[in-house]
């Protein structure tokens, strides 16, 4: 029988601790808040020195970030094969928004609104930037790229970019449903959000026989 080689079991160890370090936070972050919950506190119950957890961790968020990745990555793949079984682009981003609504964004709010404040505070900032990406970037890819394959999406931009107007559009309406879900329900946003992806803000470009009031869109902004 073959040994593990030291470096990989050195990897596989590092990966067991971190998971311990965010199953442990989240215990706590549930139990007694985000606010109230230390490093100290963390460090101590997963038996490791306080300047180990910051070589994986530097802040209580970053663990956030982590956790939110980790559950993105768990529908990721459910949401690739569903969305190659729909007809058009904004079918395909109505089921991935539908799925994230349901399954993240209401039933973990508060963990959310910790890392989209995490994300915000650190947007320029190119060393975390792999530590912050939500996980939707490959969802993102697939839908603008099936696409353009299809002929619904504009080939005359680069995927890239159209995968980074895709999220930004994606994040603002998740603000905007956190600083006022009442005003900004989340499902409808998300619905009018996709329209405005397809369709435009043109007047001539609406191609949607639903009428959007205008009471709804011209009430508080975050933008």
């Amino acid at each position: 029988m073959k040994s593990i080689p030291m470096e990989k079991r050195r990897d596989r160890k590092k990966q067991e601790t971190k998971q311990k370090i965010v199953k442990l936070a989240m215990y706590f972050f549930n139990k007694q808040g985000f606010d109230l919950t230390t490093m100290e506190q963390i460090a101590e119950e997963v038996d490791i020195s306080k300047a180990t957890l910051y070589n994986y961790f530097p802040v209580k968020e970053s663990i956030i970030s982590e956790y939110w990745q980790h559950n993105v990555k768990e529908i990721k793949l459910q949401i690739l094969q569903m969305i190659q079984l729909l007809p058009d682009t904004k079918s395909r981003i109505n089921k991935t928004f539908s799925k994230a609504a349901t399954e993240l964004f209401q039933s973990k709010e508060d963990i959310y609104k910790i890392y989209l404040s995490y994300w915000l505070r650190n947007l320029n900032n190119p060393s975390l930037n792999e530590r912050l990406q939500s996980g939707f970037n490959d969802i993102f890819n697939m839908i603008i790229k099936l696409g353009q394959q299809s002929g619904d999406v504009r080939k005359d931009m680069s995927v890239d970019l159209l995968v980074k107007y895709l999220e930004v559009i994606f994040l603002t309406t998740c603000i905007n449903w956190l600083s006022d879900p009442k005003l900004f329900p989340l499902e409808k946003t998300l619905d009018l959000t996709v329209s405005l992806f397809i369709e435009g803000a043109g007047i001539g470009s609406r191609k949607s026989k639903n009428k959007i009031d205008d009471k709804d869109l011209s009430q508080g902004t975050l933008l």
